[in-house]
């Protein structure tokens, strides 16, 4: 079975911007509390207006992370007899039949495949060029196994 992701980011980077993000959202809340507790400065340059801004850097930080995180699960894969993926449009996994493809048609990003009762269409523009190639490669095998049958 060979599988290819649709987007690739590195987990632990992924959670070290949550982990970030979370410090510094921490680090803002602490301080806009003891700055409530005196007298908030609403002087912009040298006020208490850092707090503020780390608040919203925190959940920049955090909202990058997270969005990495639910990105990669995504997939194309494949095996003799099957396609499956999990692409970003649909957010459900579907499978076919290599069987049930009646033509292929490949294009720049995007390979269409009309199967019996329906028309299927793969969106390949956030791939990195060697998946790119390894998937049109799958796929242009296929439409010349198709062509011969």
């Amino acid at each position: 079975m060979t599988r290819v992701k649709i987007y690739r980011f590195s987990k632990i980077l992924s959670k070290v911007f949550i982990g970030f993000g979370i410090v510094i959202l921490l680090l803002g809340i602490f301080t806009i509390i003891k700055s409530m507790t005196s007298e908030f400065n609403t002087e912009f340059l040298s006020g208490d207006w850092n707090a503020v801004l780390n608040i919203i850097q925190g959940i920049v930080f955090i909202t990058l992370g997270t969005l990495n995180l639910t990105k990669g699960k995504y997939f194309i894969e494949w095996d003799d007899s099957q396609l499956r993926f999990l692409l970003p449009d649909t957010k459900q996994l579907e499978k076919i039949e290599f069987s049930e493809i009646k033509s292929v048609n490949i294009k720049l990003f995007e390979i269409e495949l009309q199967l019996d009762n329906r028309k299927h269409t793969l969106d390949l523009n956030n791939l990195e060029d060697e998946d790119l190639k390894k998937i049109k490669a799958k796929f242009k095998s296929f439409k010349k196994s198709l062509e011969l049958a």
